[in-house]
């Protein structure tokens, strides 16, 4: 099974180029918080509230479930106890589940290529400058996060939590838009936003992932901002 993380990743590279459909530094944030949400959606770490004997409020912590993922592991001690702001930020530059000399994103993109979902490919910028291209290898996977993805955003359907995290993601890096070329931008981009603050699953954990999401596009604005000066 994908990670969201992965799940985000496929989405985010352009089937034609074999590049990133947004920026790295945007798709890195993202994924440090889909990595995040993972864990909290299988309850490896939870976020605590006013009263907890033990926690701060509003902090991330280590539930000592195992997570359902296994090389999330290591990420587990990242986040716990930060609060999500910290957390994700950490994650972000966290060089890797396997090796900390490696980016979180390349780190996926090899995992994704050895798992056979992707083909890695050398090519140049210009003529000149050295790139790797990634493209899908079994296009039916992308196909179907896209079949999950259409049905919530195109279709009006109600997610579960696992798409309405995707979802969630994908809008805050401005993405949902280019996944759907044939849709009018606007109502895109407002079914995104909708789907983003509407109630989907349990509500601790919705309280939880929502705010790993608040915290995740407030980094992609700032990330942003400072791009663009």
């Amino acid at each position: 099974m994908l990670t969201l993380a992965e799940e985000f990743l496929l989405l985010a590279l352009d089937d034609h180029t074999g590049k990133k459909s947004v920026d790295s530094t945007r798709v890195g944030a993202a994924l440090a918080g889909a990595a995040i949400v993972e864990l909290t959606l299988s309850g490896a770490l939870r976020l605590t509230e006013a009263g907890d004997p033990e926690h701060k409020p509003g902090r991330l912590v280590a539930t000592g479930r195992q997570p359902a993922e296994p090389r999330l592991a290591d990420l587990v001690a990242v986040a716990d106890g930060r609060k999500p702001k910290d957390a994700v930020s950490k994650a972000a530059g966290f060089g890797s589940w396997r090796s900390r000399a490696k980016n979180l994103q390349d780190t996926l993109l090899e995992d994704l290529a050895g798992a056979g979902y992707l083909t890695e490919a050398k090519g140049k910028i210009l003529g000149l400058f050295p790139t790797t291209l990634w493209k899908p290898a079994d296009p039916a996977v992308e196909a179907a996060i896209m079949t999950r993805v259409r049905a919530v955003v195109v279709d009006g359907a109600t997610p579960d939590d696992r798409t309405a995290t995707l979802i969630s993601l994908a809008h805050a890096v401005d993405l949902l838009p280019k996944l759907f070329p044939d849709i009018d931008k606007r109502t895109v981009k407002q079914r995104g936003k909708a789907i983003s603050e509407s109630d989907w699953g349990g509500q601790a954990v919705r309280r939880a992932v929502q705010e790993i999401q608040t915290v995740t596009v407030a980094i992609i604005s700032v990330v942003a901002a400072s791009a663009a000066s």
